[in-house]
């Protein structure tokens, strides 16, 4: 992920927010959310040697899926649930999603954009699957399960009832404001149910 996209969601958590990351990586990110907004933070990530890296920072992690890292929280355990550059490697999005919004007030989501016009020419010129800094693996290795766009995204929130409280676009070090869906490599969004 890029790191002006972390340091968005960064400002978008309140200090002393309890916040949940689902997909915790190494735990750099949620290490600096406890060290700068002074969260209440747990973690669940299924690698086991990033899983060991994060107990080594001091994190609470927890090894295993995300979906059986949810089902041992209650209702509202949580201020904020981070799925950041996990989205598209679920098998079902929505399922987690619903879990989340379960356990956490507010959803923040990063995500590969794949309507990012070097993916788009790779597909129009050479007619085959894209290979980008921010998507690095051929489709043989991606992680990624999910191929969508921003106006994917948007679609996907207002046909579950999501609202998008704010979202920012990123393409290298720079955000993007100008037609992001063509622009953006990454996008992240902070999202609540709208029927909650």
């Amino acid at each position: 992920m890029i790191q002006a996209l972390y340091d968005t969601v960064a400002r978008w958590v309140p200090p002393g927010s309890r916040v949940l990351d689902l997909g915790t990586g190494d735990g750099a990110f949620l290490q600096r959310l406890v060290e700068h907004r002074k969260v209440e933070a747990e973690g669940v990530e299924k690698d086991g040697t990033l899983a060991a890296r994060c107990i080594e920072r001091g994190l609470v992690v927890h090894q295993g899926d995300i979906l059986d890292g949810l089902d041992q929280y209650g209702k509202n355990s949580f201020d904020y649930v981070l799925l950041l550059g996990t989205f598209q490697e679920l098998i079902d999005p929505w399922k987690v999603l619903e879990e989340a919004f379960r356990v956490g007030k507010r959803v923040i989501v990063g995500f590969n954009n794949f309507a990012y016009w070097r993916a788009r020419f790779q597909i129009l010129l050479r007619g085959r699957s894209p290979v980008t800094a921010r998507m690095p693996h051929p489709w043989y290795l991606s992680p990624n399960l999910q191929y969508f766009s921003i106006h994917d995204f948007k679609d996907f929130t207002r046909a579950k009832h999501l609202v998008i409280e704010d979202i920012a676009f990123f393409s290298g070090r720079s955000k993007i404001a100008v037609l992001p869906n063509l622009r953006c490599e990454q996008c992240v969004a902070l999202l609540h149910d709208g029927d909650a």
